[in-house]
């Protein structure tokens, strides 16, 4: 459940990143005036960045307890980036609000315009940043398939658990972690060795639970 939580939250800081990007080309493209297009960008960025900084906050509460590294680094920048853009949002706006005429209307040698610019396009670069940071976690996030070839044997002092799956398939993975998708536990752990032991006494039909039924349920008749 954790896990499927956590790929929801990276799907949605995501996909709500990609989504601003394109909203923001279009509104640009459509609005009748650039003022126009500013206004519906700007509320939709102060209401992107409530998402740009929770949903690695949430997210980074969740890996605590995987550790994994890179992730939490991931995560870190992401955070520095979504506070960094809020600040210039803010600053951004401000610079809008002291503008005697409308940004667009203002020389462009105009040094408000040309620093609203500057601001403009860092803005834009850091959101581009965030949107590849929430991909990144997005890819980390796939689901993990058990499959026991995969499991190095030299030197393994992992203590495993064996797992089922609905279709009564068997395979194992480390006890301390929690059940991929699909997958929950068989009641026996032990080093990689004893498990596969287990498996094989236990799996005596390979055959899937569904293809089973479906040739016994044949034969009967």
């Amino acid at each position: 459940m954790r896990d499927r939580f956590a790929r929801l939250v990276a799907a949605l800081w995501a996909g709500s990143a990609f989504f601003l990007m394109l909203a923001a080309s279009a509104a640009f493209r459509a609005a009748p005036n650039p003022d126009a297009a500013a206004d519906v960008v700007g509320a939709m960025l102060t209401r992107w960045h409530y998402i740009a900084l929770a949903a690695p906050l949430l997210l980074f509460a969740i890996e605590l307890r995987r550790e994994r590294k890179f992730v939490f680094v991931i995560l870190f920048v992401a955070l520095l980036l979504a506070a960094t853009q809020s600040l210039l949002d803010v600053r951004l706006r401000a610079l809008r609000a002291s503008s005697p005429l409308a940004i667009s209307d203002l020389d462009r040698d105009d040094p408000l315009r040309r620093r609203f610019g500057a601001l403009h396009a860092a803005s834009m670069s850091l959101l581009l940043l965030e949107t590849l940071a929430a991909a990144a976690v997005v890819l980390s996030k796939k689901e993990e398939v058990p499959v026991m070839s995969n499991w190095q044997d030299s030197e393994d002092t992992t203590i495993y658990k064996v797992i089922v799956n609905d279709e009564e398939q068997y395979s194992i993975w480390p006890a301390n972690r929690e059940n991929a998708l699909g997958w929950r536990d068989a009641g026996f752990q032990g080093t990689k060795t004893e498990c596969l032991a287990y498996i094989e006494k236990v799996w005596t039909d390979m055959r899937p639970l569904s293809l089973r039924k479906t040739m016994d349920g044949g034969e009967e008749r």
